[in-house]
């Protein structure tokens, strides 16, 4: 899984590429596929935090495989940006992703856009 991040206004895309997924049960340290840590976005979700960011887009366009290693760190991150008074949003979740998060309702979880402009205006700055 890949993660870069960009500014839009007050609000910061996490665009992620790749697996989101348990690399091995026998790993202390959860990894997707290519070898990188599920705690590299919680990490860059704290650093965000940290520095006052409180408008957060969960880029997931590019994320081609979600687990429940996955699912569970996507939760993590919105509980902690709610916690800081802030708002985290999913954009562009496409085939068995989308399906995934459906499926297991979490679209009542999380808002979810199908385009950029639109999901940046929802935050309302």
């Amino acid at each position: 899984m890949g993660i870069s991040v960009r500014q839009e206004g007050s609000a910061r895309i996490i665009e992620l590429r790749g697996e989101f997924t348990l690399a091995g049960d026998v790993l202390a340290q959860p990894l997707d596929l290519s070898g990188q840590r599920l705690s590299d976005l919680g990490d860059t979700l704290r650093r965000l935090l940290e520095q006052g960011c409180r408008h957060i887009v969960l880029d997931l366009g590019q994320v081609t495989f979600l687990d429940s290693a996955g699912l569970g760190e996507l939760i993590a991150c919105r509980k902690r940006t709610l916690d800081k008074g802030g708002d985290i949003l999913l954009l562009r979740p496409r085939g068995k992703v989308r399906d995934l998060l459906e499926m297991l309702h979490l679209t009542r979880v999380f808002r979810i856009f199908d385009e950029e402009g639109p999901a940046l205006a929802s935050f309302g700055a």
